[in-house]
């Protein structure tokens, strides 16, 4: 199976005069359709990383290397080319800009370089509005729907642009558990649909044991890395 995501002793510090290392040499990599989850306590390095991953951040050591492309040597412009192309990200605030519709906000990523959506993009975000639940509320603006929905919009909006890898960093932090449970099942039913791979940033093991593979960061380093059942 394909690998998404390579990480190669990654290490990273933040701090000029007192050096503060977060992570320290941390290499796994991540296999195409998986469902990941890394968790930890607040402090143990895991936001770091999954800006690393993203692109959003650079290691201090070690190799990032993502659909086989080495990001080490990249500029500021390739690595945002890659970040657009292949990656979506799903945040605890959902961030929908509330003078837009569930719909609009959907459309977003792909109008941001378009002026013009075709039919075809047009259909894609109406299937992916179905696919999330939420066709009765598509015209509603963001302002005028639940947490749940609102969250659910984002999701959908992340995969807009049809990425092959989903980083979601705890994207049910602000939600009752119900309503974890629901974003969670649809997580995993567009997992299936479209074989795309996410890795979700969680402190919560009961979350954490849904996926397929659990890596436990604590202090910078891997603790835990098992596969699930």
């Amino acid at each position: 199976m394909a690998k998404v995501l390579v990480l190669d002793k990654i290490a990273k510090s933040y701090g000029k005069i007192v050096k503060t290392q977060v992570l320290h040499g941390i290499s796994f990599d991540v296999e195409e359709g998986s469902f990941t989850a890394i968790i930890g306590q607040s402090g143990s390095g895991k936001s770091t990383l999954m800006n690393i991953i993203g692109t959003l951040d650079r290691p201090d050591e070690g190799n990032v290397s993502i659909y086989g492309k080495n990001t080490k040597d990249m500029d500021k412009k390739a690595l945002a080319e890659l970040r657009n192309e292949t990656i979506g990200f799903i945040f605890q605030h959902h961030y929908l800009l509330p003078e837009f519709t569930a719909l609009e906000n959907i459309l977003m990523p792909y109008r941001i370089k378009h002026t013009k959506v075709p039919q075809a993009v047009m259909d894609y975000a109406l299937e992916l509005i179905e696919l999330v639940g939420l066709t009765h509320v598509k015209d509603n603006l963001a302002t005028e729907m639940s947490g749940g929905q609102q969250q659910r919009t984002a999701i959908a909006r992340a995969l807009m642009n049809k990425p092959k890898l989903i980083l979601a960093d705890e994207p049910t932090g602000s939600l009752d558990s119900d309503t974890t449970e629901q974003v969670y099942s649809l997580l995993r039913k567009i997992n299936k649909t479209y074989n795309t791979t996410f890795l979700v940033i969680t402190h919560d093991k009961v979350v954490a044991q849904q996926t397929d593979r659990m890596i436990e960061i604590k202090d910078g380093k891997i603790e835990l890395d098992v596969t699930l059942d």
